[in-house]
């Protein structure tokens, strides 16, 4: 078992069938991990979440299509497939962060921009904009609609609603890009119907 793991965690979780990629992930861990926690301290990862991204570099590994081809001491350095393996996590998860900020922004500017006296007719227009919205919800594709109910409503992160989905986190991105397209569609729609009235 690898260390500080849980024993209902990821890897362990995962690789109950297979018994053979368990081992060599273990044997890649026992003989990599200290150069991988050097090098995400070089790269300026807070020490408290080195060991998750060492967790999360190791749970892909035992997903990695032809991992045993891969590792084999006939292709050259193993430490250097997993050294690129967690600069991309490190890229990866920067870019989600630089996604999450910027719309955090967009949010608290949209909000700003927003503050406004309650007026019935207003209030009237949020309502019929809220159950268009809802019914939009309820009629978009599966797949989108029960990510964007779980990252928005449950407050579930991607790996969480990946695990949940049976996707990669990647898969959840794209549903709730998708998700998030089709609402503010919706919206402009609303919008230019309201001022059409007006």
């Amino acid at each position: 078992m690898l260390p500080g793991a849980r024993k209902d965690n990821i890897i362990d979780l995962a690789s109950r069938e297979r018994p053979s990629r368990r081992r060599l992930v273990k044997e890649l861990f026992d003989r990599h991990a200290a150069a991988l926690r050097l090098f995400l301290l070089g790269r300026a990862v807070p020490r408290d979440r080195i060991e998750d991204l060492l967790q999360e570099l190791f749970a892909r590994l035992m997903d990695a299509d032809r991992l045993e081809e891969k590792m084999s001491d006939a292709t050259g350095s193993n430490r250097s497939y997993l050294l690129t393996m967690a600069n991309n996590l490190i890229v990866d998860r920067q870019r989600k962060l630089r996604v999450r900020t910027a719309y955090a922004a967009a949010q608290r500017q949209i909000e700003s921009e927003q503050v406004d006296e309650r007026t019935p007719e207003r209030i009237v227009a949020a309502q019929l904009e809220l159950e268009a919205i809802k019914a939009i919800i309820r009629n978009m594709r599966l797949n989108w609609r029960v990510a964007l109910v779980l990252q928005r409503f449950r407050n579930m992160s991607y790996e969480e609603i990946a695990l949940h989905m049976g996707v990669t986190e990647k898969q959840v991105e794209n549903y709730i890009v998708r998700a998030m397209r089709q609402i503010r569609k919706a919206r402009r729609k609303i919008k230019a119907a309201g001022e059409r009235s007006c």
